[in-house]
């Protein structure tokens, strides 16, 4: 696994521990609206803060 993969895969496991309190909570189905709902108002590129 290369150098650029590893870190990758483990953002990728830690969004999927983070989210699945709500996965559990909402259920599958409402689940599944809630993050298209949010891919479609997320903006294209990096997450910016705010201030």
């Amino acid at each position: 696994m290369g150098k650029r993969v590893r870190p990758t895969r483990a953002a990728d496991k830690a969004a999927r521990t983070a989210v699945a309190p709500w996965q559990a909570t909402l259920g599958a189905e409402r689940f599944g609206v809630l993050a298209a709902d949010l891919a479609r108002i997320a903006p294209n590129g990096p997450i910016r803060p705010s201030w």
